[in-house]
């Protein structure tokens, strides 16, 4: 029974008084934060399922939804370390007092550490593809994920073979971990040096020209994660008993997680939601601003398959029959081909990339606006990224 525990909160209100410390016993508070960010974790985690369910969802995908489900992974990891570490629960006769396999590996290493890798590579991202004009993908992904799993195999396996009282060990008497002041400076200090690599990629990023804000997400993202882990540092070195004290533990636990919880929900609680509820009308929304950008490339706006449900067999069959007569008004080059045809009184469009059909909708305009439009919007993107306004487009 890790909560609560009469017999061992007695023992440790006993071996408190007479090494002279102050004790807050664990009261039901500690079981209501514990409870509650569960219950958040949990939210959390169908969030997770929802948007990998729908990372093809072109808003979802240009959020990373695999960095995201990670960072969530982190968040959740190091809450498991922080029920232990900060010592909202019974942890005598429990798996709970290997404070090094919790409490370092899982919590710091995994939770912690994780939590700022995760960062890291979404700024390292952000500024290849937006700074360096680069796609993010091949060495630039797996090298660095490799370099820095290795620091932290490393560093793990040297925490291991160090002797417990050198790193993280149980006290027995007042049912806790605790941590050697030299191993937890070497573990503030790996972790500011992953903030600092944050720190400076967002720099770097800092005026890229973005559709959907991402430098001001990531400047709140550093912002809510360097206060937090600056609290976390004073209080560690500053009050190193803190777990003792019911404030103090609180404090530092809700505001770990209310920091990873307000990041990741404010990165993806917009698409999350226009996917749920307003899926088409929020798609075209977003799917305009790139237009407007000119950023289609660098969102992986991809022109390979057909949105479900947004051609019709008379859309396919209407261009089949236009490209068989290649009669077209316009041809810019011989990549591009425009045809036009008129359905109902709206004036339809049609562009032949060589590869693949495209069908765009005028609102019943003449064909001199469509074939300006058309012509305005090919010299605005010199790419093959389909559609124009309003119209109907592949990703």
């Amino acid at each position: 029974m890790i909560f609560p525990n009469t017999v061992v909160e007695d023992r440790r209100a006993a071996a408190a008084q007479t090494m002279g410390i102050d004790l807050d016993r664990r009261s039901t508070a500690d079981l209501a934060i514990v409870a509650t960010i569960s219950a958040v974790y949990f939210i959390d985690l169908l969030a997770v399922l929802f948007m990998l369910w729908n990372r093809r969802y072109p808003p979802i995908k240009a959020k990373s939804p695999i960095l995201m489900a990670c960072l969530l992974l982190s968040s959740a990891l190091w809450f498991v370390g922080d029920v232990q570490m900060n010592g909202h629960v019974t942890l005598a006769n429990t798996v709970l007092t290997n404070c090094r396999g919790l409490g370092f590996w899982v919590r710091i290493l995994l939770g912690v550490c994780g939590v700022c890798a995760v960062f890291a590579l979404r700024s390292f991202a952000l500024y290849h593809v937006f700074c360096l004009n680069l796609p993010y993908r091949g060495m630039r992904v797996y090298l660095p994920i490799v370099v820095y799993s290795v620091c932290i195999l490393i560093y793990g396996i040297v925490a291991l073979v160090l002797k417990s009282t050198a790193t993280l060990y149980y006290v027995d008497a007042l049912d806790l971990c605790s941590t050697a002041v030299p191993f937890k400076a070497s573990v503030f200090a790996f972790v500011w040096i992953t903030l600092a690599f944050v720190a400076f990629n967002y720099w770097r990023i800092r005026g890229i020209k973005s559709s959907f804000n991402e430098s001001r997400e990531m400047a709140g993202a550093c912002l809510l994660i360097f206060a937090t882990m600056l609290f976390m540092t004073f209080v560690q070195f500053l009050h190193p008993r803190f777990p003792l004290s019911l404030a103090y533990r609180i404090t530092s636990t809700v505001l770990s997680h209310l920091c990873t919880n307000t990041i990741w929900w404010g990165t993806m609680a917009i698409p999350l939601w226009n996917c749920m509820f307003h899926r088409k009308e929020y798609l075209d929304k977003w799917v305009d601003k790139l237009r407007m950008d000119g950023l289609q490339r660098e969102y992986h706006v991809d022109s390979s398959s057909f949105i479900q449900g947004e051609f019709t067999p008379a859309d396919i069959a209407m261009t089949e029959a236009v490209i068989a007569k290649q009669s077209y008004m316009y041809k810019s080059s011989d990549n591009y081909g425009f045809f036009y045809a008129n359905e109902g009184g709206a004036t339809r469009t049609f562009i032949n990339t060589g590869d693949d059909v495209f069908i765009g909708q005028g609102g019943g305009i003449v064909e001199e606006d469509a074939h300006a439009r058309t012509i305005s919007w090919l010299h605005s993107r010199n790419s093959k990224d389909a559609g124009f306004g309003n119209d109907r487009h592949l990703l």
